[in-house]
């Protein structure tokens, strides 16, 4: 893996045809998913054997639920099947800063968890979204009888109110969350 690509952030995948000029479907892990053909320097890795090649983005848009773009190059079906499958990244140098209080799931994932006591909860494994609201899926690792254990703590993302603190630099975020509050008793 080279240097740059471990910087590279997977957005989305190709899924399948859109009409017959080349167009393709796209699946969008971005919020909102038409964030996706904002970036014009994309990235595109056909298979994991593969390496990640410059892709360019010739237009895209918000279709239905989902997302269609067109690329440069591929401007018929047969052609644009090379691509069915394939994943589309993006430098981190290219993701637009965050704002205040604002954070990139991507960074928030193997972030320690640490309770206003003192106590340390586990680790960021992933995030899920909710109606609600976004939900930190932690991996608490517990000693019971010399054997560990790893639980999950589901915390809600809620600033000010779970959330306490989240420090990127330390790679810590402090939550008002009890320790007995995991328990299944």
């Amino acid at each position: 893996m080279s240097e740059e690509s471990k910087d590279l952030y997977v957005l989305g995948k190709v899924t399948g045809y859109y009409g017959v000029k080349g167009w393709v479907k796209l699946y969008s892990y971005t919020e909102p998913k038409e964030n996706i053909v904002r970036y014009h320097s994309l990235q595109i890795k056909r298979s994991p054997r593969e390496e990640w090649q410059p892709i360019q983005l010739d237009s895209g848009k918000a279709h239905g639920k989902g997302v269609v773009a067109h690329f440069s190059g591929y401007d018929n079906r047969e052609i644009s099947a090379s691509l069915i499958g394939s994943e589309l990244g993006v430098n981190r140098s290219d993701f637009k800063p965050a704002g205040k209080d604002e954070y990139y799931w991507t960074d928030l994932i193997k972030l320690q968890v640490v309770n206003l006591q003192g106590v340390e909860l586990g680790q960021v494994n992933h995030l899920i979204e909710t109606a609600a609201h976004d939900v930190l899926v932690i991996d608490s690792i517990a000693d019971i009888d010399g054997s560990k254990t790893v639980n999950e703590i589901l915390i809600p993302f809620v600033q000010g109110h779970y959330i306490k603190n989240v420090d990127l630099q330390e790679k810590v975020i402090t939550v008002d969350w009890l320790t007995d509050w995991n328990s299944s008793d």
